[in-house]
């Protein structure tokens, strides 16, 4: 009988972490790396950019592996030579069973955020991002008529 093998929830992720850019860190312009079968491109070592009003960047990578695909992808950001005006964070996808319902998952973000500035250090926040689940889903901006 052959084994099953588990959907990976990385695209979910990703679809969050913009979702993550846009509510949270108040990104009004965020893009995600193009990701095809034959081609994959990044920004910088990043999945997902946001830009804010005032032109700073956010560069967010997004998985949903465990500490051993953290690691891989902390240390490829860390190569990069951030500019001191741009922030850049690992997020995390993980879960918990919903205590209301043990079938149902409730997904959190742990944010890694990188101080490229003083002590190239990661930092993570203390309190776990929740991910509701509407930002497993695409982003859609309200006024795109098209």
């Amino acid at each position: 009988m052959p084994r099953k093998v588990a959907k990976s929830k990385r695209p979910e992720a990703e679809r969050a972490g913009e979702w993550y850019l846009r509510e949270v860190c108040g990104c009004v312009v965020t893009r995600r790396a193009l990701r095809t079968k034959y081609a994959k491109v990044d920004f910088y070592c990043a999945d997902i950019i946001g830009k804010h009003a005032d032109g700073s960047c956010v560069y967010a990578q997004a998985t949903a592996g465990g500490n051993a695909a953290l690691r891989i992808r902390r240390r490829k950001l860390e190569t990069v030579p951030w500019h001191e005006s741009e922030k850049v964070m690992v997020l995390q996808l993980t879960f918990m069973p919903d205590p209301a319902n043990m079938r149902r998952k409730l997904w959190f973000f742990r944010v890694h955020r990188y101080d490229h500035v003083h002590d190239r250090n990661w930092r993570v926040d203390s309190v776990a991002e929740p991910v509701p689940k509407a930002w497993f889903k695409a982003w859609k901006d309200v006024g795109d008529s098209g």
